[in-house]
Order: structure tokens, then sequence, then C-alpha cells
């Protein structure tokens, strides 16, 4: 926004907030409902709509709502290392946000992942605070261009999901400056985004949403920010520290800690108006940024689901130029003639469309491929003699499958799908208020319920659909409920939960169930069985409320029950030697493997790095039935690889949302020369991972025991060999660099230097090569790390032609943070070296220059 936009907005939301009652000004302080702001109809001040996220726009409806544009995650969008990617996928979410009337996105996010095991490491770019801060920034501009806001999240060091709203992280000063904080200041520097979300966690003591000393002193008086700071969902632990310290807006409503308590809380002297009124005036300030102050008469639509060619095409490319490919013996890829070649496509994602992580950012996609399908059909319609086939091979299932919607039927409408009916009581007496039709079985109650019902007053509700077997045999069904419930198949009780629960082994969202209970029963093919979930909400927690004080019981709000339901596969020995055997007779066999929305997913960690189930020995069979075997992996974290040594290819191909078959295609098949390099490092095995020591902590206790060596920092520091490094990816054709220089060679504390190497393709196809410039400090007075990415430039170079790459150093490029001054220092008539390296691990070709007189700096 310009300079006189931004004085219009100020001089707008004056004019508004002078007309303004106290009980007005606190409205605006909280949420209405799930997604949206309150407005004031006396003043015509309409409210802001907010959605998920950096993945693509959900709209207002968590649970089966309309369909939305599913992108590569965060993760796959790093590994292109490509503004041009970012930039394009942006326009995917403006159009989406427009096509659902939302105001605010709630994206990106940009905290640094601190384990292999983070349940959310896929939603964040990378483990490199200059990559990740410079993306944010990339993707904030272009969705604010639009006039839509961007809110940039988790502040701060949102790194686990194991009791992430209790655990106090313990960070050294220079860790949270380098590390955790560094990707938001370089994002706020280049970008100013409108919003921030705070992190439910706590940093040295005290909640991120009553964090005066990062809200206040660094936030805003450091980094001179004036943007909104909103809490995550349910994230606001007090009413008086958290406002005083500067989060604005407590989300979401109906209102919880704030409104009447607020009020109270002013009038017993404890809270200023001041601080009531800044808050208020950074929300009307949003809202005529976002467009909403000519349009106070404002009535929301009909959300769209608006499927695009040209979406398509955008979010083809951007998956595709995300996939890195990390081995790749005797060229085996790409796989060119295949008339009359068979290829086996096998594993438990060969078939199955496995678009993005769970939690927060999960979506219904406007469609879904799979790598089975979108493989069948490139190939045949290019080599009509060729034969492809799939067979899953083992099972991988963290859960039991929801229910196949092939399979179900909704007794009321004759469709597939569960009718849910709920009712104002705990007995389910009288006629249900609310009768809904779901498309699948998993029952959350979350969102379009009144607000009485999600802020405390109780209700039961009933699910029923049935279910016709395509097989006869012993069939599995499950429960996971979060509050008492009972499952019946044709009138029997199968399944009882007899309390409520909040546990992190449940398969609902946000851990606010009960650990998932299996059956099993014999069923028969073609029967028709009545299935029906019969449950109350939870009984909320009685806490007692302190206007001074954060409070650590947290309010449990969400309620619900999930079904599952897996067909008998019959013999799993014989299930997985029937998939080894396709593969021995094929030419080639292409094994997906990886996790899913279950096992890598907000509100739980995973176990292991090692793949689910017998992946590992599944994919060692195949390799030794067949020795062109093509591994794939779906993950957005780093796993561990035994099987390495035994296999041609491998290929980690992120989740890469609605185009993820098409993508995988088109590299397999050389339509696309993968450019993709590793935005995170991958260890050989847990225990070499930085926080290994540290990690998960004891008594909602972490100690972030690495400090400033994060991800690649710390294996170069503790010269620990990687399976992959930081910033790795072949292609199909190879480059060299020469001729690294460097202009001026000295740099001074306000100036920059220019940084150029000659790239040449030494193969055979065009190809795009990220270059990576890596900054070493020689003889530092601080312990630093070995080198520090600081640039990288991604160019496209045809067979034999050399260009020129380049970057721009600054004083961020050399700084560190000096804990005692409190300062970033550049020191001076210091010794530093500049690396060009296809990784961070590679020698690369270096350069040195030099800093002249020392510079202390804050932002």
């Amino acid at each position: 926004m310009t300079v006189n936009g931004h004085n219009r907005a100020q001089s707008w939301a004056q004019d508004k907030l002078s007309q303004m009652t106290l009980e007005e000004k606190v409205l605006l302080l909280c949420g209405q409902d799930l997604w949206r702001t309150n407005p004031i109809p006396r003043l015509g001040v309409s409210r802001i709509k907010t959605s998920d996220g950096p993945v693509g726009v959900r709209g207002g409806i968590f649970t089966d709502g309309v369909s939305a544009a599913s992108l590569p995650t965060g993760v796959s969008l790093a590994a292109a290392w490509d503004n041009t990617v970012i930039r394009d996928v942006c326009q995917v979410l403006i159009a989406e946000a427009k096509s659902k009337e939302v105001d605010v996105l709630l994206g990106p996010t940009v905290c640094i992942p601190r384990t292999p095991l983070g349940g959310r490491n896929f939603e964040a770019y990378s483990e490199d605070p200059f990559l990740t801060g410079k993306l944010a920034a990339e993707f904030i501009n272009s969705i604010q261009e639009a006039g839509i806001g961007a809110c940039i999240k988790h502040f701060v060091a949102n790194d686990q999901e194991t009791r992430r709203f209790f655990i106090d992280e313990k960070i050294p000063d220079r860790a949270l400056r380098e590390i955790a904080l560094q990707p938001f200041q370089i994002a706020i520097r280049d970008s100013n985004p409108w919003t921030l979300m705070t992190a439910y966690n706590k940093v040295n003591g005290i909640f991120c949403s009553a964090h005066e000393f990062l809200l206040q002193s660094v936030l805003r008086d450091e980094w001179k920010w004036d943007g909104l700071a909103m809490s995550d969902w349910f994230g606001t632990n007090s009413v008086v520290p958290s406002l005083k310290a500067g989060l604005d807006l407590e989300m979401p409503g109906p209102i919880r800690r704030r409104g009447k308590h607020l009020i109270n809380a002013h009038q017993q002297g404890l809270v200023d108006l001041t601080y009531i009124d800044a808050s208020a005036l950074r929300v009307l300030e949003l809202l005529h940024k976002t467009g909403k102050s000519g349009n106070p008469d404002w009535e929301e639509g009909s959300e769209k689901a608006d499927d695009l060619p040209g979406h398509r095409k955008i979010l083809r490319r951007a998956a595709g130029e995300g996939i890195v490919l990390l081995k790749n013996s005797g060229n085996t890829l790409p796989l060119e003639d295949l008339s009359g070649k068979t290829i086996a496509v096998l594993g438990p994602n060969a078939a199955r469309s496995i678009a993005t992580g769970g939690g927060s950012s999960n979506l219904a996609p406007h469609y879904r491929t799979t790598p089975y399908v979108s493989l069948k059909s490139e190939v045949q319609s290019k080599f009509p003699t060729a034969e492809v086939q799939t067979h899953a091979g083992i099972l991988t299932h963290r859960y039991l499958p929801l229910i196949d919607p092939a399979v179900m039927k909704n007794p009321d409408t004759g469709k597939s799908g569960v009718s849910l009916s709920l009712w104002r009581n705990m007995t389910h007496e009288g006629s249900p208020f609310m009768v809904e039709d779901r498309p699948s079985s998993n029952l959350v109650c979350y969102d379009g319920l009144p607000p009485e019902l999600t802020t405390g007053e109780r209700y039961s509700y009933r699910g029923r659909t049935t279910i016709t077997p395509k097989t006869t045999g012993m069939h599995e069904i499950s429960l996971s409920s979060c509050g008492p419930g009972k499952l019946f198949l044709d009138g029997k009780l199968l399944i009882q939960i007899e309390r409520h629960w909040s546990s992190p082994k449940s398969a609902l969202f946000m851990s606010y169930g009960s650990p998932e209970e299996r059956v099993q029963i014999h069923m028969n093919a073609g029967q028709e069985y009545n299935l029906l979930l019969e449950s109350i909400s939870r009984e909320p927690k009685p806490y007692e409320m302190n206007y001074m004080s954060a409070e650590l019981e947290r309010e449990e709000v969400q309620d619900g029950g999930r079904i599952g339901f897996l067909e008998n596969p019959g013999d799993l020995d014989a299930f997985f030697q029937e998939a080894v055997e396709i593969a021995r007779k094929s030419d080639y066999a292409v094994v997906v493997v990886g996790k899913d929305q279950d096992w890598e997913t907000e509100t739980s960690d995973m176990v292991s790095m090692d793949l689910p189930g017998r992946s590992n020995e599944f994919i060692s069979a195949v390799s030794k039935a067949n020795p062109k075997t093509i591994v794939v992996n779906q993950t957005g974290s780093p796993i561990t690889m035994p099987w390495l040594e035994n296999v041609p290819v491998v290929i980690q191909a992120w989740y890469q949302g609605q185009e993820q078959g098409n993508s995988l295609a088109d590299v397999i098949l050389g339509a696309v020369n993968p450019s993709g390099k590793l935005p995170i490092t991958f260890p050989q095995r847990i225990e070499d991972s930085p926080s290994f020591d540290n990690y998960p902590g004891e008594n909602d206790v972490v100690h972030y025991g690495e400090g400033i060596y994060a991800g690649y920092r710390y294996f170069d520091h503790r010269k620990l060999e990687p399976l992959f490094p930081f910033g790795f990816g072949i292609s199909y054709t190879t480059f060299e660099y020469h001729n690294l220089r460097i202009t001026p060679d000295l740099l001074l504390g306000d100036g920059k230097i220019e940084v150029q190497v000659d790239v040449t393709n030494t193969g055979s196809r065009e190809g795009r090569e990220t270059v990576q410039f890596y900054v070493s400090h020689i003889n530092p007075r601080l312990g630093r790390p070995p080198r520090e990415l600081k640039g990288w430039d991604k160019v496209t170079v045809l067979p034999g032609e050399t260009v020129t790459a380049c970057t721009v150093l600054d004083k961020v490029s050399v700084s560190y943070w000096d804990d005692i001054l409190g300062k970033w220092v550049m020191e001076g008539n210091s010794e530093f070296l500049v690396t060009a390296a296809k990784h961070s691990r590679d020698a690369g070709i270096v350069a040195t220059f030099q800093t002249g007189t020392e510079y202390q700096w804050v932002n």
C-alpha cells in the first residue's frame, strides 16, 4: 500500500473510531464467527472475512465446503527456488480468494522446521531463514498487490505439534534472532504484510499471544511494523496481557476472552482505553486496505468453485518445478521409448491422491490426479502398445480410511453421503434443529453451528448412512469421537466411547477426539447395512477467568465423530507378493510411497522418520525383482532410505496438490527436466538431526540446545554427512560453474556488492539450475556457522550455452546478532568468502571480499 493509501486508511479509521462506543470498539477486537470479524452496522463498518491458507483458499466452511484449487505445499514451492513460481501460484490464490469473497488469506507459514518429525513441516518453506523470508516476501507482495491481505504466521517458533498449546520453548537470544525471527524480519522488511498471526506456544516463559517483547519491542518498536496482529484460532490465552502486548484481534468468534471481560477489565482500571483504541484502529485500517470501507452494506454471496484451465496449467508447472530428482543411476530417467514396454505403478500411494498434509491447510481440491492414472494416460497417448498396471502391495494407513463414497448412501437423499442431524439437547429428543447432507464420514461439528453451541451449550447429534460392501469377509469399522458416542450396525452396538477425550492419538482434527477404536465384523457383498453414530457434544472445561494472567487450560471447541471402514484386503502377505510379481514381469517398476494427511498433520508430530508399515520392505523386494525400480516419495519431511543403494532412481515428490499425478508423469517421462533442489536437509537417521537431544521436551519445556546451528548449519558445524544435503537436486543435464567475480570487493555498512558466476550447460538438453551463494566469515569474533545461504539465482541454460547467475550481498549477508549489544553487527575489516555452489556441501568456486568499518543496526 502506498504512503497516501496508508494515510487514507488511517484517516478513515480515526473518523470511524471517534464515533464508536466502548462496546463497539471492543466488538472489533474479537471474531464474529469462525472466519469473520464483527461489523458495526450503525456506522457502516463491514466485516472482514479470513480463510486458510497458504496452499489454497478453502473459504468459509472448514469441512465439506465448496472445492478449491489445491496448490503444491510450502516445502514444494520452496524446492522450486523460483520467485516466478510463487508469483504465478499467487495469481491462482487471488482469483480463488475473490471467488470466495475472502479479504485476508491466512498464510504464508514461515516457521523453521526444527525436527524431521514436525507434523506441520510440509506447510513451511525451508530450514533456512533467508530462503524462507525471501519467498514469503514474494508471496505477500503478490497477494497484497491485488488488495487481499496476507497473514504471515505463526509468530514465533511454532515448530512442533507435540503439546503445542502448552510447550515453553527456551530459545537463546541469538538463535531467536538469527533463526526463528529472521524469516519474519526479512518478509516484513521486504513486503510489509497487513496481518500477522501469533503462535500457540510460549517463548522463554510467555505465551506468544501475550508476549510484549516479541509483539511490541521487536515487531513494532524495532521493525516499525504497523499491521494487525491476530491470534491463532483459539490461541488467545489472556484478556489484558494480550491486548497490552499488542494482540489486536482474538480469533475466532464467538467471543471467549474479550468482549464483556475486556470491558469489565477496563472499568476496573486494569487496562487503559488507549490500548483498546490502538487495536481497534488497526482493525479499521485493515478493513480500509481490503477495500471494504467503501462498501458498508456488503452482503456475502455464495462461494464459487472456479476450476479454470489457466489455473490448472500454472499449478502443473509449479508442481513440476518443485519435484527433486535425488538419484538417477545409469540415466534410467527419463523414460522415453516405451513402445511395447510394461510399466508397473506400485505402492500404497500409486493409485491414491495425496494432495497435501493434514490440518488447517487441508481442503477439497477441484479435482484429484494420481500417479497411476496420470502415467497411464500420458504413456498410452504416446505409446499405444505400452501397458501400465497398478497394485498397492501394502497398506500404510494410520487410521482406517473414511468410508468409500462408492459404498455408502445417505438414507434421506439416496445419494452417497451421511445424514447428520443435531438437537439442542443431549437426549436426541424432539425435532432436530439442523439436518445436513455430509459427503464423507468425517462428521466434524465445527462451523455452521449457532454461536451458543460453540461456546458451551451442549447438544446431541446422529449420523446415519448405509454401507453396501463390495466383498464378503471380515471387514473393519472404526470410531473416534469427541464426546461420548455409540456406533450401531443394523441396531447392534459395535463401539461405545464412554467419555469425552482430547488425545494426540485421535483420528479427528485438533486432537479433540478419542483414540480410534476398531472392530471386525463379517459382512456380505451387495448387502445393505444401516450404520448409525449417536453422540453428544463434549463437556466444556470450566475455568476461572482471570483478567490479568494467561490461562493454561484451553477451552475445547471442536466436536464430532469420524467413522472409518476397510473391506477385508485378504491375505496381506499374498497381497505383497502379487505386487512384487507384477514388478518382476515389467520392464519398469515405479514404486510410489510416502505418508499422507493422517501421518503428516497439524496437531500431531510424526513418530519416526521411517516410512509407514512395510514400505521399506516392499521397496527392497521390488528392487530385487526389477533392477529398473523408480522410487517416488511423497512426504513433506525427510525419510530414512535403507534401500537407497539398491535402487537406481529416487524422486522426492512432496505433496503437490491437485496436479500431483500429472506433474510426476511430466518428470518421469521427460516433458519436464527436473530442477527442484531440497530446501531441507535429509539426515541419514533421526539421531543426526539438530534437535534430537532436545525434542519434544520434558514437563512442557523444550530447550533449543542447537542454538544458531539449525538445519544444514548443524551438519556443517558437526561435520556430519547427511543423506542428502540442503540445496541438493540433480537434472537430466549437467552444469559447470566458472568465472566467479565480485564487484566491488569491499562491503560498507550501507552498501552492496554484486556477485556473478558463469554457468555452462555441459549436457544434451535444456535445463534449469539454481546457483546458491553461501557466505563464510573468516575468524569471527563470535561463533558462526561455516557457511550460510545469502543468495540464489535460478537460470535457464540451453545445451552448450553459458549464462550468468548473480546475487547481491549487503549488511544482512554478513551480520550476526550480538546479544550483549542487542544489535546486528557487521564486523569491521573482516574477511569473508562467498561460494557459488550446487548445494550446501558442494565445494563450488570461491571468492573473497572485505568489510569496511564496523556497522551496527537493528532493522
